[in-house]
């Protein structure tokens, strides 16, 4: 599969999924100020409307410099970045965008004015795999053409070439909890890979006309939105390790969180490291695999993980459980055999690739391990040693409207470090 490059002088970079791609509860903004070289399509990266299927632009439908915006949680019109902060809010492609934009100049890239990146959020909240995809009814993949069709007429009226660079899908959270889609791995890889083919075929080819394709971004759906068996997160971790042009940039557990979804700082965080990942694969070619087991082996009583590690050597870290580091139980690791759940009496690091688990009992037949489960909070302490850093800094801004507690003295006026985070999985012990 070759995959496009950002090479034309507007470079789209589309978002779908549910209510991470739209901005759920990341007011109030931080990303005010745009940077040079990202636009939008009208007032906002979001529609006149959250869940219609089209797509509107707020306000006429011409670039403008991108910044985040908040909107009412059905859409609507921008408000004032002073308005109440329960509202749609900073999503992640300000920041994807933005840090792309960054790595693309400090690599000697192209001029802001030749080569500018398009965002663009077509998603809908709380929807399921099978109602986001071709011919569902109502039809909300129509929001991508509709999305895309506006964008090219933009550019044409500017005499300026136009490409599909990058597809970001946040999805997973509705099918995990089995609300009106499959939990089935299997069945939502198999509907995954068919969404991006159907995407390719349709809006790619059929109506951009481009050749190559873009590559598929996507997180790992956790956190409190995680299930005991992990299905979906299993899932998305296959995809990423066996789809063609599918990329996964990490899960979504180690930044801070409201409720069930990113606070402003989490949204920009994870949207950072969306950007890291995209420059790395489309900018620089580098190959690109998330933080996972390769093999699990018995090692006299204990267990033997070897991993994928992206930048050795693997540390222990605090993920956040809403706006507070946390300490998951075990690390995050659980044990299973054909007995049921096994106690743990040990999680050790036991050299730059490996972790050591040491059970409390014997395991029997049919042993397993299982990290970022439900039962550990969707969370675990294991990651990479990546010395990346976005350019955006933690910001706490309580005459704004963020909450107590977010107010984070250790992070307060520092980039956001964007190490690599163990991927939830589930895997056989041999």
């Amino acid at each position: 599969m070759e995959l496009a490059r950002p090479v034309w002088g507007i470079n789209h970079i589309l978002s779908y999924g549910q209510s991470y791609s739209h901005g759920w509860e990341g007011s109030p903004t931080l990303t005010r100020t745009p940077k040079a070289g990202t636009l939008m399509l009208g007032e906002s990266v979001r529609p006149l409307s959250e869940s219609a299927p089209v797509w509107q632009a707020v306000g006429a439908p011409v670039f403008r410099p991108l910044r985040a915006t908040m909107q009412e949680h059905f859409g609507g019109p921008v408000l004032s970045d002073d308005a109440e902060p329960d509202l749609l809010g900073e999503t992640i492609l300000e920041t994807a965008i933005g840090h792309w934009r960054g790595r693309m100049r400090q690599d000697g890239g192209a001029a802001d004015s030749d080569l500018r990146l398009l965002g663009s959020a077509c998603g809908v909240g709380s929807r399921s795999i099978e109602a986001l995809s071709r011919g569902a009814e109502p039809d909300l993949f129509n929001r991508i053409r509709d999305c895309v069709r506006l964008a090219m007429r933009a550019a044409q009226a500017e005499a300026i070439s136009y490409g599909i660079v990058a597809i970001l899908l946040l999805q997973g959270e509705h099918n995990n909890f089995a609300m009106g889609g499959t939990g089935d791995t299997t069945k939502y890889a198999e509907l995954m890979e068919q969404l991006y083919a159907d995407l390719i075929t349709d809006v790619v080819h059929g109506i951009a006309g481009q050749e190559f394709v873009p590559a598929l971004f996507i997180y790992q759906t956790g956190g409190l939105q995680a299930s005991r068996t992990n299905s979906i997160p299993q899932a998305q971790l296959v995809a990423a390790l066996t789809m063609p042009g599918c990329y996964m940039v990490g899960p979504a557990y180690p930044v801070p969180t409201k409720h069930d979804h990113p606070d402003p700082n989490g949204y920009r965080w994870l949207g950072a490291q969306f950007g890291k990942i995209m420059h790395r694969v489309l900018s620089r070619g580098e190959r690109w695999l998330p933080l996972h087991p390769v093999a699990a082996a018995r090692d006299g009583s204990a267990v033997r993980l070897i991993f994928h590690v992206p930048q050795p050597p693997l540390l222990w870290g605090h993920p956040f459980l809403r706006q507070r580091a946390n300490e998951a139980p075990d690390r995050g690791f659980q044990l299973f055999d054909s007995h049921g759940e096994v106690p743990i009496a040990g999680v050790a690091l036991s050299g730059a690739t490996e972790v050591r688990v040491v059970p409390a009992r014997p395991l029997g037949a049919n042993a397993l391990v299982r990290y970022a489960g439900a039962d550990r909070g969707g969370c675990g302490n294991l990651r990479d040693s990546d010395p990346a850093v976005a350019d955006e800094c933690y910001e706490y801004r309580p005459s704004a409207g963020h909450w107590p507690t977010a107010e984070l003295p250790d992070l307060i006026g520092k980039p956001y470090p964007l190490h690599n985070w163990c991927a939830a999985f589930t895997i056989a012990i041999t």
